[in-house]
């Protein structure tokens, strides 16, 4: 079945495992880094006209909330890796409300979020020694990141389900800790289904 992906927040990383998609994708990578994008009252023309036989890829510079709040495109698959760290806490229902407003039913949203419980353990465990620099670094970056993109919201196995099961629009799955991304293993990584 072709599907429809959006990609928020994706720099330069393209979905996990979309180059073994079997069925044809229209594929959005949404970030405002980009120099070279589409407009995206294009992208929307363009998939209305999609034939649904042949993948296409679009790169969106716009806010990721502006984006859900004026898209009429429908997705079928949402990633979203290492972004909603950002999203401020007191901003994450209305978030993950939007999401439900542009998924179908069954749609699976792919979430990578730094562990917070891992990172929480790592700091309990610590001890200045050989090592300490390097971990310091992973842990200020992935606490607090910079002054300029700060970390917003904590993410945990327990945080994950309760916010995005709390309204009854999706169901968690999944879920898996320690998992490797980008060369470190501190992060969870799940999906959570539209129902």
């Amino acid at each position: 079945m072709p599907k429809t992906i959006l990609n928020i927040a994706a720099g330069k990383f393209d979905p996990i495992g979309i180059l073994t998609e079997k069925d044809p994708y229209f594929l959005i990578n949404l970030d405002t880094m980009y120099y070279q994008y589409e407009d995206p009252a294009l992208i929307e023309k363009k998939r209305t006209s999609w034939t649904e036989t042949v993948n296409k890829k679009f790169h969106c510079n716009m806010d990721a909330f502006q984006f859900m709040e004026r898209t009429r495109i429908m997705f079928d698959k949402i990633c979203i890796y290492r972004f909603l760290e950002h999203v401020s806490f007191t901003q994450v229902q209305y978030f993950i409300y939007l999401l439900s407003t542009i998924t179908n039913s069954e749609a699976e949203i792919d979430i990578i979020v730094p562990d917070y419980y891992k990172l929480a353990e790592m700091i309990l465990a610590e001890k200045i020694g050989n090592d300490f620099e390097a971990k310091n670094i992973l842990l200020t970056t992935e606490l607090l990141n910079e002054p300029s993109c700060p970390h917003a919201s904590i993410w945990t196995v327990e945080r994950a389900k309760h916010f995005f099961e709390l309204e009854g629009r999706f169901e968690v799955s999944g879920i898996r800790v320690d998992y490797p991304f980008d060369g470190r293993d501190i992060y969870l990584r799940f999906r959570a289904v539209r129902v």
